[in-house]
């Protein structure tokens, strides 16, 4: 009865934060205004949206791609690309990153359940390295575009502010580097076994293989690492290039390209400050409102254009997404 009262009370508490992320977000909306915010997707207008989702094809085609390569062993790229926009779906959605379990589900269906975890841990970490690098490399990126196009609206002074807090990127990839380094999956498993659970010594083989799989992942498949660590960090910079036309689509043509820029940078660092908060929706577009402003521009364009491409975000996935359930409900009905 305990185990399904925490069920039940972790599933009320995930619609909670679901229904808060709305509020927080139709709130910043209304402060706005939703003829702004009408105003501003009338500008995109559909050609903008036919570009800014293609663009969201390729960020999420990369980081796909990369975790086709990460796996140990693969078979559909186009089913991972799926479960892979299915997990970053998920994850808008519902807090604490329950998508990698979504991914998990789904990849093992090809890959095998110990590959398919294998894969989404190994994906995660070199994600995490590419992020930070990416984060790093845009404050150089600004300034050269400062030099080469020079605004009186840069400020020196917040480009070293950013540079500096920007090393926090690898923060993540440490941590799971320490984890990793650690045994973390062999321990977890042992304290199942000091807890009183049986047939434990199967699982902690597995468990000692994965930890030796994760360690020598970059040693002895260095090939899958370094396309896994560059399509990762090429979808980064998709990522940055959509931003830019997403803020051109929606009317703020008139910002440097320099400041766009660490405007960018500032918001990556801002999720991962917030990124343990239970929520997505209203918190991001809190965190655009925050960086634009701290660097000189309307605080209203950020949450917009964070809104914007949040919707873009949710449509390019959800297509992706359902190009998996088709072949799926097939071979269900083939089996009856």
């Amino acid at each position: 009865m305990e185990t399904q009262t925490k069920a039940k009370l972790k599933k009320l508490l995930r619609v909670l934060f679901f229904i808060s992320s709305i509020l927080i977000l139709f709130f910043l909306l209304k402060g706005i205004g939703f003829d702004k915010v009408g105003d501003a997707f009338l500008e995109v207008g559909w050609g903008g949206a036919v570009i800014l989702i293609c663009c969201g094809f390729l960020e999420n085609g990369s980081d796909a791609l990369g975790l086709y390569f990460a796996l140990p062993k693969r078979k559909s790229f186009l089913h991972v690309f799926s479960s892979n926009c299915m997990g970053a779906l998920t994850n808008y959605i519902i807090p604490w990153e329950v998508g990698e379990l979504v991914k998990i589900g789904m990849i093992k269906s090809v890959a095998g359940s110990e590959n398919s975890i294998k894969g989404v841990i190994l994906w995660n970490y070199v994600y995490k390295l590419s992020k930070g690098c990416s984060i790093v490399a845009m404050v150089p990126l600004s300034l050269f575009f400062a030099l080469v196009m020079p605004n009186d609206s840069y400020q020196m002074s917040k480009l070293w502010m950013i540079a500096a807090i920007s090393l926090l990127g690898f923060l993540p990839y440490l941590g799971m580097m320490i984890l990793i380094h650690a045994n973390m999956s062999v321990k977890l498993v042992k304290l199942l076994k000091y807890l009183g659970k049986k047939n434990t010594d199967e699982l902690i083989e597995k468990a000692e293989r994965m930890d030796r799989d994760l360690k020598l992942f970059k040693k002895e498949r260095p090939l899958d690492f370094r396309k896994t660590f560059c399509l990762q960090y090429f979808a980064r910079h998709v990522s940055l290039l959509t931003f830019i036309l997403c803020t051109c689509f929606a009317g703020f043509d008139s910002y440097a390209l320099s400041v766009l820029i660490l405007v960018h940078c500032t918001m990556n660092l801002g999720n991962y400050l917030a990124a343990i908060v239970p929520m997505k929706f209203g918190v991001g577009e809190g965190i655009g409102y925050a960086s634009f402003v701290f660097l000189g521009l309307p605080g209203e364009a950020g949450v917009l254009v964070t809104f914007i491409l949040r919707i873009k975000a949710i449509i390019a996935m959800s297509i992706v997404s359902s190009l998996i359930i088709i072949p799926q409900k097939k071979e269900k009905n083939d089996k009856v």
